[in-house]
């Protein structure tokens, strides 16, 4: 019964200067609408992020040149001329972890049809490139066995670059022209990939699929490949993947920084990390303006002491303890900063969403966040409330009475 009366005496004395109570919330209830902002922003990307990778598949692997130079004023680059298909091929055969493996080169190129023209990634692959990417044919067919042996000009189109050439035509058996570095060929459009998105720096919509050899026979002019995209057996075995897929490519070029294989797991893992170093610095941005808030709380707590130095020796003189006082000014700025923090839960629930929809941007307000913005309240209004608290509690009755 003590505590409710010491916590009702705490409301009406917040109650007696509202204006003042609010504009001393203002700090806390912008730093946790910051914090929920910041949070729900964050973490919608993480998952946002996190499900495109996995849309890859878990256990897809990738193998690309290492890195050359950087040293001695020269700018690092990618090595290049180093992969052939033999190299897939011997993957495929002596990994027995590994299930299929793509071999990639993409560049880009100029692709027209009539009066319209885009440039864009074109990516000769094998037919495989459809079950290791987890990424579908929707209308038409894909690349196919007989297209690498015949190196047909053929040609599959990302969903996006399908419409910005064809628009309302259908583009299934046109013929569009494509722009090599030294040569120029009509290619046959026989299918339209399913729309997919942007997945980290790639956005798959916006690209063309060709058959492997014909980029290198008629295209490129060149045996080498850029890269492999690898399907590991299972998740499980992603690392023993990986572990056979180095033992071979280290017998070739007995020089490990020659080439990079990583997972989409470390890609995932890598990302996490980012995320959550980029949070905790947005956070602890953040709680600067909460540390503000709290310092402000303070001072209207020394005020509201000030002010109320008669009542305090008042109630002191009928009986009040000191800590009947200490309690009811820690109440009064806890109370400050909890209602300061459901305002700013709230106000940053509702910024979250507005960004959702104006920006497009992913957001998950999850309880763990507004549990810790409210948490970090409540700690704030009990740490800047200790000295006024305090100071209210040693204060001499008599000279209290005595005050003007």
């Amino acid at each position: 019964m003590k505590l409710t009366e010491t916590f009702r005496s705490a409301l009406d004395g917040l109650n007696a200067n509202r204006r003042r109570s609010f504009l001393s919330m203002l700090g806390i209830i912008i730093g946790i609408a910051a914090v929920i902002i910041i949070i729900s922003i964050t973490q919608g990307s993480q998952r946002s992020i996190s499900e495109r990778i996995q849309a890859l598949g878990t256990n897809l692997i990738n193998v690309g040149p290492g890195r050359g130079g950087g040293f001695a004023g020269m700018r690092a680059r990618a090595l290049g001329n180093l992969f052939t298909l033999e190299d897939g091929e011997k993957i495929l055969k002596k990994a027995s972890a590994v299930k299929r493996v793509v071999p990639v080169i993409n560049t880009r190129l100029l692709l027209q049809y009539q009066d319209r023209n885009v440039e864009i990634t074109v990516n000769g692959v094998s037919p495989e490139y459809q079950e290791v990417l987890n990424f579908w044919v929707e209308e038409g067919r894909f690349i196919d066995s007989r297209d690498l042996r015949s190196y047909r000009t053929v040609i599959v189109l990302g969903e996006g670059v399908a419409n910005d050439l064809f628009e309302d035509v259908d583009p299934l058996g046109q013929s569009i022209l494509v722009n090599g570095p030294s040569s120029r060929y009509k290619f046959r459009v026989i299918g339209v990939m399913q729309p997919k998105g942007r997945v980290m720096f790639s956005n798959f919509d916006d690209q063309a699929f060709i058959p492997i050899t014909t980029a290198q026979k008629r295209l490129l002019h060149t045996r080498y490949v850029e890269s492999f995209s690898i399907q590991a057996e299972s998740r499980e075995a992603s690392d023993e993947a990986i572990e056979q897929i180095d033992a071979i490519l280290y017998q070739k070029f007995q020089d490990d920084t020659k080439y990079r294989i990583f997972s989409q797991e470390e890609l995932l893992s890598t990302m996490s990390s980012v995320m959550q170093t980029f949070t905790i610095m947005l956070v602890g941005i953040a709680g600067i303006s909460l540390l503000v808030g709290g310092i402000g709380i303070m001072n209207t707590m020394l005020v509201s002491v000030t002010e109320r130095t008669r009542e305090i020796g008042t109630r002191m003189a009928v009986g009040a303890k000191r800590s009947d006082i200490l309690l009811q000014f820690l109440w009064e700025s806890m109370v400050l900063c909890l209602v300061g923090g459901v305002i700013g839960i709230v106000a940053g629930w509702i910024g979250s969403t507005m960004i959702a929809s104006l920006a497009g941007w992913a957001t998950v307000v999850s309880f763990p966040a507004v549990a810790l913005a409210l948490g970090f309240a409540t700690v704030v209004g009990l740490f800047f409330g200790i000295y006024p608290a305090n100071k209210a509690s040693k204060l001499d009755p008599v000279e209290a009475l005595r005050y003007e």
